[in-house]
């Protein structure tokens, strides 16, 4: 059984890594142990707050410590879309280009920037994790008891070409078209539990990014 140390940027990545991906990687002798909440801000007192992406510092912290131990593997599970300003490589990814390609250079350059760890498999979410509920508007919309919401979930992975490509805008990246819909979409509670009845293996076939990352994980163990 190969160890492996996570990453995440809030609650909804942490539900989705424990309730759906760590038992789909244990099938492949993959062990992930508790992931971790990036944080955020530490306070003197004790404690701190948890949840989102803040600085490029705020990410090393966190990060190095996994890194340190020898015998785990390391990966993140971080949205592309809203990563902070002074990441490095970030400016260069918002540039016109295949959006793939340009996440794909960012996480090289992640690898570069944290000094080239040879267990370090970084991943950004393409754009951020609720793209993955557009692999199936149907089940979304029967997660909300809602049949008209199907059509327009699917129209906007129809613009857009594919799930991952649901693009970076203010009100246009994946998340906020859920929340625009008006179905009271809770990130925390409907987010993994929708992709848990998605399913890993329909999104692998929907969102290539993401695939890539899972069949990397998938051979740790080999």
């Amino acid at each position: 059984m190969t160890r492996l140390l996570m990453l995440v940027e809030g609650p909804s990545e942490e539900i989705f890594v424990k309730q759906i991906l760590t038992p789909y990687l244990r099938e492949y002798g993959v062990y992930v142990e508790s992931p971790i909440i990036l944080w955020t801000k530490r306070i003197s007192s004790g404690g701190g707050f948890r949840g989102g992406v803040s600085n490029w510092k705020q990410i090393q912290k966190n990060l190095k410590p996994l890194l340190q131990d020898s015998d785990a593997w390391v990966t993140t599970l971080l949205d592309f879309y809203g990563l902070p300003q002074d990441f490095p490589g970030y400016e260069d990814a918002l540039k016109p280009g295949n959006p793939k390609d340009k996440v794909v250079t960012l996480q090289k350059k992640f690898i570069e920037e944290m000094g080239n760890p040879r267990k370090f498999i970084p991943f950004f979410a393409l754009h951020e994790f609720e793209a993955w509920l557009f692999c199936s508007p149907v089940t979304v919309a029967q997660h909300f008891g809602n049949q008209n919401i199907a059509t327009s979930i699917q129209s906007a992975v129809t613009q857009a070409g594919e799930p991952e490509l649901i693009n970076h805008g203010e009100d246009t990246h994946p998340k906020s078209r859920l929340q625009n819909l008006g179905i009271g979409y809770k990130e925390t509670s409907d987010g993994p539990t929708i992709i848990g009845k998605i399913g890993i293996p329909i999104i692998k076939g929907a969102c290539s990014h993401f695939s890539s990352w899972l069949d990397r994980l998938e051979t740790l163990d080999k």
